[in-house]
């Protein structure tokens, strides 16, 4: 694993989207709401509702970029409320949608077991399926495939969220259609090495804010 080539992805990452920053300056009501809405996730793996949660407070999260409302429900990254092109399943939960390739790498930390991940390469469309633990020790077969992370140098913001910028320029490559690059491209251990240290901050607040009667249905 290329360490600094990881160092500079999660700086670029954490400089386009600075969630965690965002987050660790709002009061305590704010981050209580973020971290329910989380912890729903990962515990029943579909989206809350809206009308759980504090007005005020979702709107701010709103407007952070912390979460994404929709018709679907609430999407909190790495949890998509959405459909989009990368599926995540596990046994003990249903299948769920993430916002982006890294996004889908850091799901099995939170679930703390091993997934089912089926996406398809950005290029030719090839079907991608592999098994996915919470360490870092993702397979290193021939036919892994890569991720491509293009940076857009922008902060996000609820004009242009993530979900629909940032989001939609990582994705994952089969080996063949990844072959010629090389600054924007990790390998899969490289990949979700970036995503579990971008999301270790929801990790902190989860422990934080203990688990009380949960909001939602």
């Amino acid at each position: 694993m290329r360490l600094d080539h990881v160092e500079r992805g999660l700086e670029n990452l954490q400089r386009d989207f600075p969630l965690q920053a965002r987050i660790s300056n709002e009061p305590e009501l704010i981050q209580r709401t973020y971290t329910q809405i989380l912890r729903f996730w990962i515990v029943k793996s579909n989206p809350p509702s809206a009308q759980h949660f504090p007005e005020a407070a979702l709107r701010r999260l709103i407007a952070l970029d912390a979460v994404v409302s929709s018709a679907e429900g609430l999407g909190a990254y790495p949890f998509s409320a959405k459909e989009t092109s990368i599926r995540v399943a596990h046994g003990k939960h249903r299948p769920t949608f993430a916002m982006c390739a890294v996004d889908a790498l850091a799901i099995p930390l939170f679930w703390k077991s091993l997934v089912r991940l089926e996406s398809r390469c950005h290029a030719c469309g090839v079907g991608i399926e592999l098994d996915l633990g919470p360490c870092v020790d993702s397979p290193c077969a021939v036919d892994a495939p890569f991720v491509f992370m293009h940076f857009l140098n922008r902060q996000t913001r609820t004009e242009h969220p993530a979900c629909s910028g940032l989001c939609t320029a990582i994705y994952f490559l089969c080996p063949d259609c990844a072959r010629n690059l090389i600054d924007a491209v990790y390998t899969l251990q490289e990949a979700q090495c970036i995503g579990q240290m971008f999301f270790a901050f929801q990790t902190t607040l989860l422990q934080a804010f203990p688990e009380r009667q949960e909001n939602g249905s």
